[in-house]
């Protein structure tokens, strides 16, 4: 089940005495220096250069490593017994549990590779996995993708099997992980790699771990029904419905149209079903805010969930050097999705999988349920 928090938000520039939705607005936007021994995640794409922290109904994935970091107010320290403390200018703002590193991260593979290389923790009790660590649209990638970077970092394994995420999520079922979030570079523009990011899910699925895929809209429809027969979730992210910035920030993408989108996303509820479905739409890109509530509205009211976020400028990619939009503007956002969402009938908590059930990386989820 994914963590929800109370609904309404107090100030986001006042120091808190617990970790809730507001304080996790702050820390998103302003990230937190690490202190020696935190096992913070470096490099890579998705919730990377950072560390999750959570307590009560609250996750957050608090950025560490970007390169606006150093210029953050917040500390985070490691307590004895495994906890943290969030602290700002001296003062504890609060104390949270810290998601270690998962017990089946040194394990190894019958070729040698750790379970770490294939797959990492996202949030309290997911997994997740980049089948391909590489996209076609080299010359005109996602501005804010760091998927190249990580795979050239030796972090991670290029290319995952899928009796490899079999073997990983086997063991990591037994250690209480519930959810895998499998993800794919888009190796073909065809198929966007929907083939073989499936032939993986449905290792995964067999189990019985439930499976959240992540893909491109496919040129053939059908390859969402067949999606559907092995993952419990999908997204389709479309990260903006502001033209200019989705020809400026993702030039490869932009070039398929909102129309082909609409129908991959009608495709997608009619075979997962409503709330099973999910798009990413990213704050800090350059967009008007309206654009984001305008483009949750229209995702809300075909079952698709908006799962609202604030750009993570990664390091090693064009976006390094700007910083993750305000917790104000956050809050803005967060407030009008919500509202778009709250006549839809969509809870978070009904996700069986995915970054909607994880919430680790937006407030969307604490604000809507």
């Amino acid at each position: 089940m994914t963590p929800t928090a109370p609904r309404g938000l107090r100030r986001c520039d006042r120091v808190a005495e617990e970790l809730d939705a507001a304080l996790k607005m702050e820390l998103q936007a302003r990230g937190a220096r690490a202190r020696a021994g935190l096992p913070a995640r470096a490099g890579g794409a998705g919730p990377a250069d950072g560390v999750t922290l959570y307590s009560g109904d609250t996750v957050v994935s608090v950025p560490t490593g970007g390169l606006y970091v150093p210029d953050s107010p917040y500390v985070i320290e490691l307590l004895p017994g495994g906890r943290a403390a969030v602290r700002r200018g001296g003062r504890t703002v609060c104390e949270a549990d810290v998601a270690g590193e998962p017990a089946f991260s040194a394990f190894l593979t019958p070729g040698g590779a750790a379970y770490g290389m294939i797959a990492s923790r996202h949030g309290i009790d997911g997994i997740g996995s980049t089948v391909v660590q590489g996209c076609s649209r080299s010359a005109d990638r996602c501005a804010f993708c760091a998927i190249s970077a990580s795979g050239e970092s030796g972090a991670t394994t290029p290319r995952k099997t899928p009796e490899e995420l079999a073997l990983v999520a086997a063991v990591a079922l037994e250690e209480g992980y519930g959810h895998f979030i499998l993800t794919t570079g888009t190796t073909g523009t065809g198929d966007s790699g929907i083939p073989y990011l499936l032939e993986c899910a449905s290792a995964v699925s067999a189990t019985g771990m439930r499976v959240h895929v992540q893909f491109e809209p496919p040129s053939d429809t059908g390859l969402i029904d067949a999606a559907a027969q092995v993952a419990d979730t999908a997204a389709i992210n479309i990260e903006s419905f502001d033209e200019r910035v989705r020809g400026e920030v993702t030039p490869g993408k932009s070039r398929t149209g909102l129309e082909r989108y609409r129908e991959a996303w009608r495709r997608a509820v009619s075979a997962f079903g409503p709330g099973r479905v999910t798009s990413f739409i990213i704050a800090g890109l350059g967009e008007s805010a309206e654009s984001i509530i305008e483009g949750a509205r229209l995702l809300g009211a075909m079952g698709v969930y908006p799962f609202v976020l604030p750009l993570r400028p990664l390091p090693g990619t064009p976006l390094e050097r700007l910083r993750p939009p305000a917790a104000a503007y956050m809050r803005r956002v967060y407030e009008g999705a919500a509202s778009a969402i709250d006549g839809t009938g969509l809870k978070a908590a009904e996700c069986l999988a995915g970054c909607v059930r994880c919430g680790a990386c937006s407030a969307i989820t604490d604000m809507t349920g």
